[in-house]
């Protein structure tokens, strides 16, 4: 598969970096070699779901666009609240939960295992991926499930849990 994205990065290396190029990325502070790593990862992730596909130039294009306009959204995120100087006069607020919040919140965290552990075992391996950070086609490869089913499974799970929190009292 390596080889397979070697010859596909070597067919469409220099679109790509014009492309990059051509957004101006260093006004966002975006460095263009990371979102050409980003294309590259996402490329072959693409092989990896389908290792005989042929990608067209559209194809690549519209993945360098969608790395291009998910890191200018991060950048954009991230200049939106900058953190206030140290020596500005401002603190940052220092306190600490409580032993009766952090109790709480204890009880909660447990009651959500708690459910969780009595989903079917259908449903709770893909909920389990999905709640630990796995994207959902991540989640579908490791339960060997299809895309389309590892979703339903997930809201599923997550709409049984969310019931069994308000059973138990729980109303958030």
């Amino acid at each position: 598969m390596s080889r397979r994205l070697e010859e596909l990065l070597a067919r469409f290396a220099s679109r790509v970096r014009a492309q990059i190029a051509s957004n101006a990325l260093n006004i966002h502070g975006i460095d263009p070699d990371d979102v050409e790593q980003e294309v590259r990862i996402r490329l072959w992730k693409a092989l990896q779901r389908d290792p005989n596909a042929d990608f067209p130039a559209s194809y690549i294009q519209r993945v360098v666009v969608t790395v291009i306009v998910d890191a200018v959204r991060r950048a954009q995120v991230r200049a939106a609240d900058p953190l206030p100087d140290a020596d500005d006069g401002h603190e940052l607020p220092t306190v600490a939960p409580g032993p009766d919040r952090v109790a709480a919140d204890q009880r909660k965290v447990e009651e959500v295992a708690r459910c969780i552990e009595l989903i079917p075992p259908r449903r709770r391996r893909p909920l389990q991926l999905y709640l630990q950070g796995f994207g959902l086609q991540e989640t579908a490869d490791m339960s060997g499930l299809t895309l389309d089913a590892a979703r339903k499974l997930i809201y599923r799970g997550l709409d049984e849990v969310k019931a069994r929190m308000r059973d138990a009292g729980y109303e958030e």
